[in-house]
């Protein structure tokens, strides 16, 4: 375990935290004190990490969807969207019929296929009827473009997710682009608006910035 602590980066407290709660499978014991442990558990604890550390989901909630790979009930593409389903965060509206039923406009408009137990269907519900109590309905204005934007990055998600090899790669590859995808995301979008207040707030400040050398032949 000690070796498994180096390797991953994650304290023998944890490490043993992880395995009474069951997310993280137990070494095979060479003695009654000794147990020898495999890349599968480095890779298992890097995605435990990811999902607690960046995600910030909560342990009961990483617990249930390892859980749920183990039984692999159903088919793949339900057990896929349950792993998805287990990474978002639950956010519901106060009275969602008005905004639900704007969310169900927008994909019968976009023709999306997706299923009415999806928790996204809420947390977009809610996030609709409170740029509206916000008084910034213009926000919704770019709904069309933010699921344009979406389903694009989604074709390559999905393509870089199908062309790996069994369930649970699969699997781990919808938690990793869920969690991580999200933070990266997320970061670019937040400089890229940075960039742009800038461009059109401070013009004169980008047009005089020293160009880049070119490099010496």
């Amino acid at each position: 375990m000690t070796e498994l602590s180096r390797r991953s980066g994650v304290p023998i407290p944890t490490i043993r935290y992880y395995i009474r709660e069951g997310l993280l499978p137990a070494g095979e014991f060479t003695s009654p004190n000794q147990a020898t442990y495999d890349d599968s558990h480095v890779r298992r604890l890097t995605l435990i990490r990811a999902m607690v550390e960046v995600g910030e989901m909560p342990i009961a909630a990483v617990g249930r969807l390892f859980r749920h790979l183990e039984t692999k009930e159903g088919d793949e593409f339900a057990t896929l969207g349950l792993v998805q389903y287990s990474l978002v965060r639950e956010l519901s509206p106060s009275d969602g019929s008005e905004a639900m039923a704007q969310v169900q406009d927008l994909l019968d408009r976009l023709g999306w296929q997706v299923r009415d137990q999806h928790p996204a269907r809420s947390v977009l519900a809610a996030t609709i009827q409170t740029l509206e109590r916000l008084g910034y309905d213009d926000v919704l204005g770019l709904l069309d473009r933010y699921a344009a934007a979406a389903h694009e990055l989604a074709e390559d998600e999905v393509d870089l997710m199908l062309a790996r090899e069994g369930l649970d790669n699969r699997a781990g590859a919808v938690v990793v682009t869920g969690v991580l995808g999200d933070a990266m995301l997320g970061a670019l979008r937040r400089m890229a608006q940075e960039d742009v207040t800038a461009a059109k707030l401070r013009p004169a400040r980008r047009k005089s910035a020293t160009p880049r050398r070119k490099p010496a032949k």
